[in-house]
């Protein structure tokens, strides 16, 4: 798929914190906009963590016969998403006590703290010490990061999925615009998502090409299907925190059993095969129809439904 790098108007910005309030509930759904809104630290977050593994990418490989002209693209919407991410949490804590960021690094907020130490800071660490024992795309780290970062993707790729059919497609576009109380972050989830969608596959394609073998194997997939996943999990603590930041009541089984939390497990499952690698037709031809639908269709009547409100 071709990729491209869409601007978020200011608009978007602007209609989040109308009024000088943040509403939280961009869905009429309260624990689904929680989600989504915890979502957002933990998208910031990766794509961080996602920049830095392309960084050893582009030393590593780009300079190789192993390259794709592609990665570097796929990289910089990554950075341009962590940026707009950012700008969103800035508004979720406007007027109330933002979250505290760990030393470490400045996107690591202190309810991420856990997954950085568990999971980013080794593998980042471990690049670092097997590069100076003179170690590139052969060191066990350098591999696990692509592996990592192909997961993520092909994870995302599937709440993209999720948010679409929710919320866009099947003749809900309209009732949800109409009944959102935030058009701004459904714009911005929007927007991320259809990028997602467009670049998923890269990161997968990668691995493979590098490693000659499949990303996705039957251990990779009993692995992570048979326990609650890393995103999972950190989606779960981060919607806590922000409900909490946010004075509203919600238990971690309101969390994981929410049609958007449940549904998304569905997709995945029913998707992620042993070999899979998002450009089998059925999931390609789904990509392409809802990033078509959101660059001709939804957006433009979205952001329309956005200057409107700004005007009204």
């Amino acid at each position: 798929m071709e990729m491209k790098y869409r601007i978020v108007p200011n608009e978007v910005y602007d209609v989040m914190g109308l009024n000088e309030n943040f509403n939280y509930l961009w869905n009429p759904d309260p624990v689904s906009s929680l989600i989504g809104l915890g979502s957002s630290y933990v998208l910031e977050f990766f794509e961080f963590y996602g920049q830095a593994v392309g960084d050893y990418y582009e030393e590593f490989i780009q300079k190789t016969e192993l390259k794709d002209d592609r990665f570097p693209v796929f990289v910089t919407q990554e950075k341009r998403h962590a940026l707009a991410h950012r700008k969103l949490n800035n508004f979720i804590t406007k007027g109330i006590a933002a979250p505290t960021r760990e030393k470490y690094h400045p996107r690591v907020y202190d309810f991420m703290y856990g997954t950085y130490k568990e999971f980013a800071e080794p593998i980042l660490a471990g690049i670092a010490k097997e590069k100076a024992a003179g170690k590139g795309r052969d060191g066990m780290f350098f591999k696990e990061s692509i592996r990592s970062v192909g997961i993520f993707e092909s994870i995302v790729c599937m709440t993209g999925f999720t948010f679409f059919d929710n919320l866009f497609d099947n003749g809900r576009f309209e009732q949800i615009i109409q009944m959102s109380g935030n058009l701004g972050v459904l714009y911005l989830l929007g927007y991320h998502y259809t990028e997602e969608m467009e670049h998923c596959a890269i990161s997968i394609e990668a691995f493979e090409k590098i490693y000659q073998e499949k990303l996705w194997t039957k251990e990779l997939i009993e692995k992570h299907f048979g326990n609650m996943d890393a995103l999972s999990r950190q989606i779960i603590l981060s919607t806590l925190h922000i409900a909490r930041m946010l004075g509203q009541e919600i238990t971690v089984k309101q969390i994981t059993e929410s049609l958007v939390f449940q549904y998304r497990t569905q997709i995945a499952k029913k998707y992620i095969k042993e070999g899979f690698n998002a450009t089998e037709p059925e999931i390609l031809a789904k990509r392409e129809a809802l990033v078509n639908r959101w660059d001709n269709e939804w957006e433009p009547i979205l952001l329309n439904k956005i200057k409107e409100k700004i005007a009204a």
